[in-house]
């Protein structure tokens, strides 16, 4: 089964609860996500300075969801875009890790239990600690 994770650092570090944001530094920064696998895929929002978390279910069917994301990340957060990984296996968890660990990426992965997974800092816990309005 392919899974797919598109990774974007931001430029940023925010706070959704406190509505602030200052500029990123190289361990600490939002970040902008995509998850595939099977029929589930997943828009996932980080904010850096509460280490809050923010998931969209996507649906069953997303026919690219690479395009998907490029388009909405940089239609939303073009003006503070870092870097971006597009990652694909045929491997699972195992195979997103391996490759992330190509890429020179901490291979820090969070599996909550409906089935989104998404990147973070080693050393981070990263919770759903506000609702998106």
């Amino acid at each position: 089964m392919k899974t797919t994770l598109v990774l974007f650092f931001l430029t940023i570090q925010s706070s959704y609860a406190n509505d602030t944001e200052s500029d990123a530094t190289p361990a600490i920064f939002d970040t902008v996500q995509f998850y595939a696998a099977g029929d589930a895929a997943w828009r996932i929002k980080t904010y850096a300075m509460d280490e809050d978390v923010h998931f969209w279910s996507l649906g069953e069917q997303v026919d690219d969801i690479v395009a998907l994301a490029r388009r909405s990340t940089e239609k939303h957060y073009g003006d503070v875009l870092a870097e971006a990984y597009v990652i694909e296996t045929e491997d699972g968890i195992e195979g997103l890790k391996r490759e992330l660990a190509d890429r020179g990426l901490e291979t820090n992965l969070e599996l909550p239990p409906f089935g989104a997974v998404f990147w973070a800092p080693a050393g981070t816990r990263y919770r759903t600690k506000s609702e998106p309005e």
